[in-house]
């Protein structure tokens, strides 16, 4: 998930952890899966797939976090459904990457699977910790493949206002746009933009997603079905380049 100006890529995808692949035109309009686990949620079984719809599918990652509450058994759980990497919630820095690396050095040896395959993308500069982070992610871990960047998150984090379809102006909001935007320049990789789960008509969309792509982000990440069907509709109107894999 290397960055270049150049090009964009499909927006990722987030579900809960429970919930079955959407439909194939939206599995063929996004690049990834994320299926979130953070809630308690049992995760569905992906290693039931049928070979078939495997290989059609975009690649699938599980969330999980803050890294403290990441145990031996969740990985060895989550690695055994055949995921692509791991979306790490409530990352901090450096630090919080390191150790969930080396608990995937272990979990991976358990399953038997190459090591250093399982990917690791963190939600980054979504805590004040990571936005006031003095400490560069370049050379943190090989698994490091891109950052993702949630306003909303970071604004409960940090107890400020909500970002509105509109676009966000509230400093704190800035600061984490900047923060992810910059650490993934710096480090090589890309950043992913998350809207809002309120965003659900096309015109809102079609502001972020400019938004995004102004402020340096790859591109966006989908919260539900709907918005990747209105991600597709608006990079037929807005300044949004088409996405492809």
């Amino acid at each position: 998930m290397s960055v270049n100006r150049q090009q964009t890529m499909k927006p990722l995808l987030y579900l809960p952890a429970s919930a079955s692949l959407p439909e194939a035109d939206i599995l063929d309009a996004v690049q990834a899966i994320v299926f979130d686990a953070t809630g308690g949620d049992a995760m569905r079984d992906m290693a039931s797939d049928t070979t078939a719809t495997r290989t059609a599918s975009p690649r699938r990652f599980v969330r999980i976090g803050p890294v403290e509450n990441v145990t031996e058994t969740e990985l060895d759980r989550i690695l055994a459904s055949t995921i692509d990497g791991i979306v790490l919630a409530g990352c901090r820095g450096p630090a919080d990457v390191q150790k969930l690396d080396v608990l995937l050095n272990v979990a991976e040896a358990i399953a038997g699977i190459a090591a250093g395959s399982v990917a690791i993308l963190p939600e980054y500069a979504t805590t004040p910790q990571s936005v006031l982070s003095p400490h560069a992610l370049t050379g943190t871990s090989s698994r490091l493949k891109a950052l993702i960047f949630s306003a909303s998150l970071l604004a409960e984090s940090a107890g400020c206002s909500e970002p509105s379809d509109e676009g966000d102006t509230v400093s704190v909001i800035v600061a984490g746009r900047v923060a992810a935007v910059l650490r993934a320049r710096e480090a090589g990789i890309a950043a992913y933009d998350m809207l809002p789960e309120h965003a659900t008509d096309e015109a809102a969309v079609r502001r972020l997603c400019a938004m995004s792509l102004r402020n340096g982000f790859a591109a966006v990440i989908a919260r539900s079905p709907r918005q990747v069907t209105l991600l597709g509709a608006s990079t037929q109107l807005s300044p949004c380049p088409a996405a492809h894999r």
